[in-house]
């Protein structure tokens, strides 16, 4: 596979031709969540001055069910319509990593058929349950760990600096251990892109297989471009420093896709036992 310092050069070589279409996919983004977050602040005003609920501007509480249930509904909306462009903004990007020239129309061309946005959240609700099932029981941890320290602090100044400290550490702690086992599924999306008549159960069961052992390298490639994300906080630099960030991502992870099949591919004409226990050399047709 491609070093970072390769996948620096390609992901450079390839903007220069797409960084329009990556810019343009910046705003679209930026643009929809604040579309998404302006209605949401709108609709609550409009319950507040309506008297449907009493909460403060500055805080919503549990017991607020409408607040609640408006959050809800707008989350899954804008999910449900924002999907469908994530994917076609993946295979545009894979594309461009691999030096294909595509339209950027092609970004939107998920929009062009139910079959291809029901299977999107299909292969998205399996993911978040085989993510669920070990990231559930950290929150757990998680939660139960920060309320020890929250009982902790009541026991003195010494004690409090401790219990800050262990919070501090076992937040880390869970979110490096969620970001290592969600390493597993990174290709699955990617491969859904390249081949979506493919069955849920076999991307995800490939995508497991393309990230045995390559979990450091994911991780190199995504720390050495998150150096930027400190610019962002002047807001300009974020339309550079986010397409920059993506693209080395799906660099990454498609030297990952090409080096297992490659790998896979050499051990087609491989010799394999028959029935009889015979070597037997098998051809790929």
């Amino acid at each position: 596979m491609k070093s970072v310092k390769e996948l620096k050069q390609t992901v450079k070589l390839r903007l220069r031709y797409s960084w329009g279409e990556n810019a343009a996919v910046f705003f679209l983004t930026a643009g929809g969540i604040s579309a998404a977050m302006l209605i949401w602040a709108m609709i609550i005003d409009y319950m507040r001055m309506d008297g449907i609920t009493a909460v403060p501007k500055s805080f919503i509480g549990i017991s607020d069910g409408g607040a609640i249930a408006v959050t809800v509904i707008i989350a899954v909306l804008f999910i449900f319509v924002s999907e469908p462009f994530r994917y076609g903004v993946k295979w545009y990007r894979l594309q461009q990593i691999r030096g294909n020239s595509v339209h950027a129309r092609s970004i939107f061309s998920c929009y062009g058929s139910w079959k291809r946005a029901g299977q999107i959240f299909k292969l998205n609700l399996c993911l978040f349950v085989r993510r669920l099932y070990f990231t559930l029981p950290l929150a757990a941890m998680l939660v139960l760990g920060l309320y020890l320290v929250r009982t902790i602090q009541t026991a003195g100044s010494g004690a409090a600096y401790a219990a800050a400290a262990a919070a501090v550490l076992l937040t880390g702690g869970v979110i490096c251990a969620a970001a290592a086992f969600n390493c597993r599924f990174a290709a699955a999306e990617y491969l859904f892109a390249l081949d979506p008549d493919a069955s849920v159960k076999d991307i995800i069961e490939k995508s497991v297989r393309i990230a045995k052992g390559k979990t450091d390298y994911l991780t190199e490639t995504v720390l050495s471009s998150a150096k930027w994300l400190p610019f962002c906080v002047l807001i300009f630099p974020a339309v550079f420093v986010f397409p920059y960030m993506r693209m080395m991502y799906t660099a990454a992870v498609n030297e990952m896709i090409v080096s297992y099949e490659n790998d896979a591919g050499s051990g087609e004409d491989a010799e394999k036992p028959d029935r009889d226990g015979k070597r037997v050399t098998v051809v790929a047709e």
